[in-house]
């Protein structure tokens, strides 16, 4: 992705000298001052287009901002000043260019569409599949950090102590939120705001649980060491039952993404491959068809979940 942006902002400073150059001969010392004062125009051409609308829909979504917050703090962007809207005008320059290098050289717009269609999903599967990984290693962290801090509350440190301590000692995400909501109460934070926010960074099942007993411990100066033991058995007890639920329904889940995955990865390789099958695509039948086969993939992605929430 880093190497997207460079190759993109790269790209609109070629395209600046092009116009603005007319083709001409350059010493090498005008070059060098050429391609920084082009460098400068790309740059400030990406911050024009971070500014429209059709980027801030896009930070809106979720995987795009994560991707474009990720990248914001890459070596390469933050040396050119580049900040989160201006990276996602990038991305989305680097996603217009491909899909214009794929139709052009597969020679169907169809085959554009199709490759810009891909990689939307796969920056979505990968937000997903990073979210999975970070909600399991904060739900493994929790029984540490609730045993933390009813050992942190019952030596009688105040609750700003007990989530300073937590803070430092648990490692991981889960010691980042609390070391941040640290912070928050250390600026000046009311302290039922800071818990507020933590339970949202938190996003495991029990944080409301874990915000009311702070709360409370703040409130009437009770360490409810007993409440936060009990916590963490319970947390590491649901912990086993989601490896053991996760280990029985491996082979329902694994047939589910490959039926619900598979048209949708037929369909896109066929259009960038098959010219055959791009003409079929732009006509009033293959158009029909499609939106056919989509509608009855999501019928049965709605029966599925619904069965799976009346089991569950």
């Amino acid at each position: 992705m880093e190497v997207a942006l460079v190759l993109t902002t790269g790209l609109l400073a070629g395209l600046s000298s092009l116009a603005l150059l007319g083709g001409e001969a350059l010493t090498p010392l005008a070059a060098g001052r050429a391609a920084r004062v082009l460098s400068l125009r790309a740059l400030r051409l990406l911050r024009r287009l971070s500014a429209t609308w059709l980027v801030d829909r896009a930070l809106r979504w979720g995987a795009a901002a994560a991707l474009a917050s990720e990248l914001s703090q890459r070596d390469v962007p933050r040396a050119l000043g580049m900040g989160r809207a201006e990276v996602a005008a990038a991305l989305m320059c680097a996603l217009a260019l491909g899909s214009l290098a794929a139709a052009a050289l597969l020679g169907s717009p169809v085959a554009g569409v199709a490759a810009g269609c891909l990689a939307v999903a796969c920056c979505g599967a990968r937000d997903a599949s990073r979210r999975r990984r970070v909600r399991r290693e904060v739900v493994a962290a929790m029984p540490g950090v609730y045993r933390t801090l009813a050992v942190a509350l019952g030596s009688g440190q105040t609750l700003a102590q007990a989530v300073e301590y937590v803070g430092a000692h648990e490692r991981g995400r889960a010691g980042a939120v609390f070391g941040r909501m640290s912070l928050r109460l250390r600026c000046g934070m009311g302290t039922e705001q800071a818990v507020e926010l933590l339970a949202g960074e938190l996003e495991v099942p029990g944080a409301r649980l874990l915000a009311a007993a702070l709360v409370i411990s703040h409130r009437t100066g009770s360490p409810l060491r007993e409440l936060l033991a009990r916590s963490a058995r319970l947390a590491e007890r649901q912990g086993e039952f989601e490896r053991l639920l996760s280990v029985k329904t491996a082979q329902v889940r694994l047939s589910v993404r490959i039926v619900c995955a598979l048209p949708a990865a037929m369909l896109a390789i066929l259009a960038l491959v098959s010219p055959d099958f791009q003409r079929g695509l732009l006509t009033p039948v293959g158009v029909g068809c499609v939106a056919l086969a989509v509608a009855l993939d999501l019928a049965a992605l709605a029966i599925i979940g619904r069965m799976v929430r009346g089991v569950l």
